[in-house]
């Protein structure tokens, strides 16, 4: 035979070649569909799937969690399923339902699932405490998170938990349009002072910016958000193709290098920091850099976030509500009386509404929206007639299981007297709702969270009368509750709001008392020089090392 004859005869097979290979992957795809509405017909309720993507086409893109209250209540189930691909994700949109399941089967209910943008695109599945799976590399994470954040340790940070505020109030009195930077200078610099040993001075701190940037990171837990979830394969995708999965491990490799070298820069400092316990027990650990930079990424990062946001929500409900406000005022007078503040004496026992007052900013706007990073199941498990195989990811929506009219009737009202004198209604704890999630993967910060919340707050009440802020024709604005950002770790848009010194003693007292809280502080001052772009010449020296 010449050649080309054979060209010829090749060229004639070449659609009996794309034929069979079109009837292979339709025939794999109709089996592997198969298998997925045979799984479905054994987990709660929800949207048909497709082949493939399943319901990432029909997921809401913006604020999903809105939507799937209502599906909780059009499917009449406190489960519902969604496909992520061609995996199941059960919502859980009850508080009672998450208890079963991730605390009182915490033993089977504590591990993370195949996580495809925030676990294996970003190299953290094996790294970083918030998705190990669970074990005894994940008991190490949490063991040292807990030598800083501990309910013990905390504690030791109340002089730091005292101070900051102080310096927070003055800032807020001096400069009220910039509230939410002084807010988010006070609390990265509270977690800082922890982490790093170093106290941040200056509002939009380049720091302080890059631990929010982090946190926005959660959003890659939101399903639907990105296609990769979806379709794995796209990861593997050449950048000319599909930059966004180079641009996301690029970004993070950098992320990761810079809070490494923060950390090597924190354990230098005189003082016990929570870099120091890293560095020093890295060898005894086994703790990679990627480790150390995670570990504490999510000290600043969840510090910064959870706390600031929580406190802008709270000012936003004050707004709002202003007996709600005035009432926290009146309890603060009669305890405090006229020429003094708050104190840790008295946030401890004394005001207990305005501890029920940030119990119910939790509630009312809890920041981690889907509770966090998703858990996942050990082993096979039945469950009220379902069946999850091992491996089933959980999302908890706290947005419906905060809301839920059996548990918070009218739950959009701000009413801190659902937790005064114990619980308005029987609940799950003895807290009354589930802010930092559940079991045994609560978030490790909360403690240090909680202890600080209560005196922060407290103590912006005790100084100011919080108001609508004004428009330009000097009428006070109408503030939208409903107006926040469409992040996992969600907070308020931006709002005008207005502080006014409650008195004028007050006022001397927020002026004097931040001098002498700045002035304690000042031993932990020092300016980072250290940017992104350091991390980028270090990753590339790095490389050059590595090939040499």
């Amino acid at each position: 035979m010449d050649l080309k004859t054979m060209i010829i005869e090749l060229l004639a097979r070449i659609p009996l070649l794309f034929s069979g290979l079109f009837l292979f992957s339709f025939l794999l795809i109709l089996v592997d569909y198969a298998r997925m509405l045979f799984l479905r017909r054994r987990l709660p309720p929800g949207p048909f799937p497709f082949p493939i993507v399943g319901n990432h086409f029909q997921l809401p893109k913006t604020r999903p969690w809105i939507e799937w209250e209502k599906w909780a209540g059009y499917y009449n189930n406190p489960m519902t399923t969604i496909w992520v691909g061609r995996h199941p994700r059960i919502l859980l949109q009850d508080a009672w339902v998450a208890s079963e399941l991730m605390e009182k089967r915490a033993d089977i209910w504590s591990s993370r699932p195949r996580l495809i943008v925030m676990g294996d695109l970003i190299n953290a599945t094996e790294t970083n405490q918030t998705t190990l799976v669970y074990g005894d590399r994940w008991r190490v994470h949490r063991k040292l998170m807990h030598t800083a954040v501990g309910s013990q340790a905390v504690r030791n940070h109340r002089a730091i938990q005292a101070n900051e505020p102080k310096v927070l109030i003055r800032d807020i009195l001096e400069e009220p349009d910039d509230y939410v930077l002084s807010i988010e200078r006070y609390s990265v610099s509270a977690t800082s002072i922890i982490g790093w040993g170093r106290h941040i001075d200056r509002k939009n701190d380049y720091v302080a910016q890059q631990a929010l940037a982090i946190m926005e990171g959660v959003n890659f837990v939101v399903p639907g958000k990105y296609l990769m979830e979806a379709l794995p394969a796209l990861t593997k995708l050449p950048s000319w193709i599909y930059a966004l999965p180079n641009t996301i491990r690029g970004t993070t490799t950098m992320l990761q290098k810079y809070f490494y070298m923060l950390s090597q820069e924190g354990a230098e400092s005189k003082w016990n920091n929570f870099s120091k316990v890293l560095l020093n027990g890295q060898e005894t650990y086994g703790l990679s850099d990627v480790e150390v930079a995670g570990l504490t990424a999510n000290l600043i990062g969840g510090g910064v976030d959870t706390t600031s946001s929580t406190m802008i929500s709270c000012i936003l409900a004050m707004a709002v509500f202003p007996d709600v406000q005035r009432k926290a005022q009146a309890e603060i007078d009669y305890v405090v009386g006229d020429n003094a503040s708050p104190n840790w004496e008295d946030v401890d026992g004394k005001l207990p509404y305005c501890t029920a007052l940030v119990k119910e900013t939790l509630r009312w706007r809890t920041v981690t929206v889907l509770a966090g990073i998703p858990h996942a199941n050990t082993v096979d498990f039945d469950y009220r007639g379902y069946h999850f195989p091992a491996g089933t990811n959980i999302t908890g929506n706290i947005w419906a299981i905060h809301r839920h009219p059996r548990d918070f009737p009218e739950p959009d009202n701000f009413r801190p007297e659902r937790f005064l004198n114990g619980l308005e209604r029987p609940y799950l704890n003895n807290k009354g709702m589930n802010p930092f999630g559940w079991g045994r993967r609560q978030c490790s910060g909360q403690p240090l969270a909680e202890q600080g919340l209560l005196y922060s707050l407290t103590r912006l009440l005790w100084a100011f009368d919080i108001k609508p802020g004004l428009d330009d024709k000097g009428h006070e604005v109408k503030l939208d509750i409903f107006a926040y950002t469409d992040s996992e770790n969600m907070r308020p848009e931006p709002f005008k709001a207005r502080f006014a010194p409650r008195t004028e003693r007050i006022r001397g007292l927020i002026v004097n008392e931040a001098a002498s809280a700045r002035e304690e502080l000042r031993v932990y001052d020092g300016e980072t020089r250290l940017t992104l772009e350091d991390a980028l010449q270090a990753l590339a020296s790095d490389k050059k090392l590595a090939k040499a």
